[in-house]
């Protein structure tokens, strides 16, 4: 009988031992999963696209508004008020990265970089309602 316990109890502290590791090892696993960065997707962007982008962006927070005869109306349609969050939201990530790499090159007009034309129709816009420099967290007023 004792012979069955020499060599049952070191089993038995093997398989404790092991199925023990095996805990260990997935709370590790799920501890040091990478945390997912979002995807600059206008990392590539030279200072002429981030102007163009930018005035994209502008001109259709725009058309959505126009459709509109007031903001209160706009407020009303949840839907459209997630297309102008995301619209927002787009163009702050814009600024950020095309600042980013480009800093002072974007407040050097050229024929591709109308900074005049851009700020008209950003206080176009802000007059009807929406800054869009709030990003995704934009009060519409």
């Amino acid at each position: 009988m004792f012979k069955i316990i020499r060599i049952i109890a070191p089993l038995y502290i093997l398989f404790f031992i092991i199925g023990c590791g095996k805990e260990d090892n997935k709370t590790i696993k799920k501890s040091i999963q990478p945390i997912q960065k979002p995807l600059d997707i206008y990392a590539k962007l030279d200072v002429c696209d981030c102007n163009k982008e930018a005035m994209e962006i502008i001109d259709l927070a725009r058309e959505i508004r126009n459709a509109f005869k007031s903001i209160e109306e706009l407020k009303k349609q949840e839907k459209t008020k997630k297309e102008i969050q995301k619209l927002a939201g787009n163009y702050t990530r814009l600024l950020s990265s095309c600042f980013e790499r480009h800093a002072a090159k974007m407040f050097i007009p050229s024929e591709c970089n109308n900074l005049k034309l851009m700020d008209k129709k950003k206080s176009e816009l802000i007059d009807l309602g929406i800054q869009l420099e709030q990003g995704e967290r934009i009060k519409l007023w």
